[in-house]
């Protein structure tokens, strides 16, 4: 069994609006992350602001279209003082499961192969962390062992998934991609642009085949 952790709780203060409700292909940011948690583990949950009813509703929205209810949980969380406490109150949800994946959910363009890829090398035992790169840059989603859900519970709320990573590098394997979506993240109006444009372009291209 395996789960997957959508971080949906930021202030997204740089783009001036709630970026994971924000249109993108025929749902929204958010609601795309979610499809690609899906396609790759057996449950997922979602992390939102408190009273977030924005992002909630965008969320409700996806699981609707993708006709997968009972799969998909959302778990309120404060984001302060930072992103750990959100992959916190994930994982206290996490109950009966092998790996779980951690999505950031302003990284839209992640393909289905690259979260199938890591949760694999994990779930197979040929690491207790999976870490996707695609032209020599680390991207997401990271897979973890479930073993290590006791001592990311047990660390500081002001710690940082950097930080778990840095003590487990000999237990850590970097999985080679062809995912280049996976390295967009968007947290501008710019980077919002950019990741419009590198999906059309992807479509334009799937057409053409």
């Amino acid at each position: 069994m395996t789960a997957a952790i959508v971080l949906a709780a930021g202030h997204a203060d740089r783009m001036g609006s709630n970026k994971l409700v924000l249109p993108l292909g025929s749902g929204t940011v958010v609601g795309r992350v979610v499809a690609t948690a899906l396609a790759s583990c057996d449950r997922v949950f979602v992390v939102i602001g408190l009273q977030d009813q924005g992002t909630r509703a965008a969320v409700e929205q996806a699981v609707q279209v993708a006709d997968v209810e009972g799969r998909v949980d959302v778990v309120e969380a404060a984001y302060d003082p930072g992103m750990f406490t959100s992959v916190q109150a994930g994982l206290r949800r996490v109950t009966g499961v092998d790996t779980v994946l951690i999505f950031p959910g302003d990284i839209p363009l992640i393909m289905p192969e690259t979260a199938i890829a890591v949760r694999d090398t994990v779930l197979e035992g040929w690491a207790d962390i999976a870490v996707p790169s695609s032209g020599g840059r680390r991207g997401h989603p990271i897979a973890v062992s479930a073993r290590h859900i006791p001592e990311l519970l047990a660390m500081s709320e002001h710690a940082t998934l950097r930080q778990f990573m840095t003590g487990h590098v000999s237990t850590t394997r970097i999985v080679p991609v062809d995912d280049r979506g996976m390295l967009l993240d968007m947290d501008t109006p710019e980077e919002y642009d950019r990741v419009l444009k590198r999906l059309k372009s992807a479509e334009t291209s799937a057409k053409e085949v």
